[in-house]
C-alpha cells in the first residue's frame, strides 16, 4: 500500500472536483498551486496546499507517514448585499465533508483515496470568513493523510 508523495497528493486533490452544493455548483477553479484571490477571476475557486509531513520508523517495520494539506476555498457571495455569505460557506464545507467522506459501503468507514493510504480526513480547527466586510470570503480546510 505504500505510494509516492506525488500519487497521494493528486488522489486528494482529485476529490476536489466531486465537490458540490446547492443547484450543483462546483469550484470554477481548481489548482495545486495557492494564488491570492486577487489573482482569481473565477470564482468559487478551491488551491490545495500542501504542508507539514510527520515520518516516523520502528525497527523492522515500514515507516509510517502523516501527511497534511488545506483545501484553501474562496467565494464572493458577500458581494451580493442581500446575500447571507456564511450559508454560503456552510454549504460549501458540507459538500467538501461529503467528498471526504468514505465511499458507500466501505467496510472501515475510512476514505483511503483508492487504497493509497489508510485514511484520509478532515482534521483540525477549519477557519472561516464569510465576507461580509468586502465580500470575499475564505476558508481553510485542514486535511491529513495517514499513509504506510
Amino acid at each position: 500500500m505504500t505510494s509516492d508523495r506525488e500519487t497521494l497528493f493528486a488522489a486528494l486533490f482529485a476529490l476536489s472536483a466531486n465537490v458540490r452544493w446547492g443547484a450543483g455548483t462546483g469550484f470554477e477553479h481548481r489548482a495545486r498551486r495557492l494564488r491570492h484571490w486577487d489573482d482569481l477571476a473565477a470564482q468559487p475557486a478551491l488551491c490545495q496546499a500542501e504542508h507539514d509531513e510527520e515520518i516516523k520508523s520502528k525497527p523492522g517495520l515500514p515507516y509510517r507517514r502523516v501527511l497534511t494539506a488545506s483545501w484553501v476555498v474562496y467565494h464572493r457571495a458577500g458581494a451580493d448585499p442581500a446575500a447571507t455569505p456564511a450559508s454560503a460557506n456552510n454549504a460549501i464545507l458540507d459538500a467538501v465533508e461529503a467528498a471526504l467522506a468514505p465511499p458507500p459501503y466501505a467496510p472501515d468507514e475510512r476514505q483511503t483515496l483508492g487504497g493509497l493510504v489508510h485514511h484520509c480526513f478532515i482534521d483540525g480547527k477549519v477557519f472561516k470568513d464569510p465576507g461580509d466586510l468586502d465580500g470575499q470570503a475564505l476558508m481553510i480546510v485542514p486535511i491529513r493523510l495517514l499513509a504506510p
